[in-house]
């Protein structure tokens, strides 16, 4: 009878043990279970946060891409002026041929009146078209001036674009430094 009371009770114990290690089993199993579902809430909002940054970062490129692409518009503006103030130069540089050759003519022919007379006449046709190479010249550079500082306050523009992309980027760090914080109290970093 003894060895069945012993049997029996060594039953009992080992049962006992099973459904504790059931038990401890099942524990470890929803502890398993919250540690998934916190892990992908976890990754949820890092993916989020990243789509986010992403969306940010490429309408940052987009603003960055249309102000260059002004930039361009006003270098090349700014380009066709130059070639035109060239080209009143070299307009101008004519005239001072032109200016040289009659200042040439008036000296060989000093003494004779009617040839001074046409030399000063082409003189001053001369002169008049320097004087409006030269107007048109500084309107020209009126005109650039302009440009540039329309360029310039674009570049002040982009400048400040840049600086706040700079504080929303510290903004998004010190937002993913908190949203990492919540993984700080685990024991398994």
């Amino acid at each position: 009878m003894e060895d069945t009371n012993s049997a029996r009770t060594l039953a009992e114990i080992v049962e006992n043990s099973m459904q504790e290690f059931r038990e401890g089993m099942q524990h470890r199993e929803q502890m398993s279970i919250r540690i998934g579902r916190r892990t992908t809430q976890i990754i949820r909002f890092g993916m989020t946060g990243m789509a986010i940054l992403g969306v940010a970062l490429f309408y940052l490129i987009f603003i960055l891409t249309k102000d260059f692409s002004l930039v361009t518009i006003h270098m090349e503006d700014m380009s066709g002026y130059m070639q035109t103030m060239q080209a009143d130069m070299e307009s101008m540089a004519d005239d001072m041929g032109t200016m040289q050759k009659t200042m040439l003519t008036l000296n060989d022919n000093i003494t004779v009146i009617p040839a001074m007379n046409a030399a000063v006449v082409s003189m001053d046709g001369s002169l008049l078209n320097l004087s409006g190479d030269v107007h048109s010249l500084v309107e020209q550079i009126y005109t650039m001036n302009g440009n540039v500082a329309n360029m310039a306050a674009n570049i002040q523009l982009l400048n400040r674009q840049v600086t706040d992309m700079n504080v929303t980027m510290g903004y998004m760090g010190g937002n993913v430094n908190q949203m990492a914080k919540p993984m700080k109290l685990f024991p398994f970093q």
